[in-house]
């Protein structure tokens, strides 16, 4: 188990790498879109609005005219936070890599459990694979499928989360689990 321990951090730390390339270079402004900063600021101004953090459909109710109303659009799925924050702070970084080590201890519980019956690496890169794109087919492209997201963000996103867990699944194979049959 400490051989899990140890290549989940080393895996979560690929991962991290991983998500700097992706989310921290220029490379990531090519998934999303950004409006005018007045535009912004008004819809801003508007959030100010709501009850509660959370996430909000707009429009959204069961009366004929909340339902005109999303019929004509626009529409949008808000996840909102009224206590505002840092735009670069540094403890979502932390808990950012906790989310990874854990994501890859749970991928390597999964080689944990197969290695026994499957010894070669590539068997195991299948495991690896199938089960990032198993995940990541369910959680991400749900999104633009239930909740109206949009397909490029979540593309974006959705590739990103099968390379970093196929390279913690790599890492985890290569060097953290039995590599040949205990001797009988």
């Amino acid at each position: 188990m400490g051989r899990l321990l140890v290549g989940s951090l080393v895996a979560a730390a690929a991962m991290f790498v991983i998500g700097f390339l992706f989310y921290g270079t220029p490379m990531f402004s090519a998934a999303y879109r950004t409006a005018p900063l007045e535009t912004q600021m008004t819809v801003q101004e508007a959030l100010k609005a709501l009850p509660a953090s959370g996430t909000y459909f707009i429009p959204m109710g069961e009366d004929e005219a909340a339902m005109a109303a999303h019929r004509a659009g626009p529409t949008a799925m808000i996840r909102v936070s009224l206590q505002g924050s840092e735009m670069m702070d540094p403890m979502v970084m932390v808990k950012g890599f906790i989310h990874m080590a854990v994501s890859a201890f749970l991928l390597g519980l999964l080689l944990y459990r197969v290695a026994p019956k499957i010894w070669d690496f590539g068997g195991r890169m299948a495991v690896v694979v199938l089960a990032s794109l198993a995940v990541v087919v369910f959680a991400r492209l749900g999104e633009p499928i239930w909740f109206g997201a949009d397909w490029p963000f979540t593309l974006y996103v959705a590739v990103t989360d099968v390379i970093s867990l196929v390279v913690a699944g790599f890492i985890l194979a290569k060097w953290f689990l039995p590599r040949s049959h205990p001797a009988s």
